[in-house]
């Protein structure tokens, strides 16, 4: 009986610490959304829900000056249906004087036995990063981020959205 206790007692702890430390580790100093794209041939990205390849797109927004960049170390999907492989690590930085950063992707598939149609915007991924500030400070966080949708490229000269 004093094992269960002394089970139960470890357990409700690493509970606690579980939630204590996600708290801490959640990013106030910037902000990412991940969107997606598919691939049905080698170089052509679709919408098609068919496609068992693409890419997730990452971009970042800065709520200070002082951030030089955001590196993403691991990113996984919470969902076994989707395959992420990080083959390096990605560098989202920021200009000067802009608050978002350069968009950046990391290619993912979907495993061929699961593949019908795949809508990811149900899904969510997992991420471990970095942010480097100017002064040469990092601070590290862990975050799930859901899908944001189709990638969509915001053009500057006229405002308009276009698909790709």
């Amino acid at each position: 009986m004093m094992y269960l206790y002394i089970f139960l007692f470890i357990a409700f702890m690493y509970a606690l610490f579980r939630v204590f430390s996600s708290r801490r580790k959640k990013p106030t100093d910037v902000s990412m959304n991940v969107y997606y794209r598919f691939q049905e041939h080698p170089g052509q990205y679709s919408g098609s829900l068919r496609a068992t390849h693409g890419a997730l797109v990452f971009r970042g927004e800065r709520f200070r000056d002082d951030v030089t960049n955001i590196v993403v170390k691991d990113v996984r999907s919470t969902d076994s249906k989707v395959e992420i492989k990080l083959q390096q690590i990605l560098v989202l930085p920021f200009k000067e004087h802009e608050n978002t950063s350069y968009e950046v992707s990391v290619r993912f598939r979907i495993g061929s036995d699961k593949g019908k149609e795949v809508d990811l915007t149900q899904y969510k991924v997992r991420i471990q990063a970095v942010i480097n500030y100017q002064n040469g400070d990092k601070k590290a966080f862990s975050t799930i981020l859901p899908m944001m949708g189709i990638y969509h490229i915001h053009s500057e000269k006229t405002g308009d959205t276009i698909n790709k």
